[in-house]
């Protein structure tokens, strides 16, 4: 839990601290990522925006990044389904026009059915027991549903491709590699088989400045 605290206050504290100062050029754009909503056991959909806090949008600066994460009703490789929705909030930090570094933040909640996993907690002669009473509860148990908030911290590296560019509009793309980890129980799903909560992630976002 100290670990959670302490790595939103530095988020937030940073990009509060800088907003206060004057931004070059300031833009808002917002963003969503092209792949993971049609990957198998993913599924999941991100709209974002976000606020030069300051420098030039072309050069060096940063920004503020706000966003939704939507994961609704996705057939997972650890449970039958999985519903999940959060908010984000982080801060990217521009070396150049192109070349950045993120840190990000999610806070939301989860509602699975069927954990696949619980069948492996029982002996076999649950299962080819003739008694009702123990057929019906074997199968509660591999029915069973989770529930729960979520926490996730994520860091990636990316680069920034200008599609079009104008003093109006700018359309970019943007390919993003990093590391994924769940901050929450490792269990809020259920029994995950020794799957890890850590994952190597990747992202190509289409963003447009407004």
């Amino acid at each position: 839990m100290n670990k959670i605290k302490i790595f939103f206050s530095l988020v937030i504290s940073f990009s509060l601290g800088v907003i206060s100062l004057e931004a070059k050029d300031t833009k808002w754009t917002i963003e969503t990522e092209l792949i993971q909503p049609f990957l198998p056991t993913i599924g999941i959909g991100r709209i974002q925006v976000n606020r030069t806090l300051w420098g030039n949008w072309k050069e060096e600066h940063g920004e503020l990044v706000l966003g939704t994460f939507m994961r609704p009703g996705i057939k997972h490789d650890v449970v039958e389904q999985i519903t999940e929705y959060a908010g984000s909030v982080g801060y990217r930090h521009y070396f150049n026009s192109n070349w950045h570094i993120e840190a990000k933040y999610y806070l939301g909640y989860v509602w699975t059915r069927n954990n696949l996993q619980n069948r492996r907690d029982y002996e076999p002669v649950f299962y080819l027991s003739d008694i009702p009473a123990v057929q019906l509860a074997a199968y509660q148990e591999i029915r069973k549903d989770y529930k729960g908030t979520v926490q996730i911290a994520e860091a990636l590296v990316g680069y920034r491709f200008l599609l079009s560019d104008s003093d109006e509009r700018s359309v970019f793309l943007m390919p993003q590699f990093g590391v994924l980890h769940g901050l929450h129980s490792s269990d809020i799903i259920g029994p995950r088989n020794g799957k890890e909560e850590t994952f190597i992630v990747g992202n190509l976002i289409l963003g447009m400045s407004l």
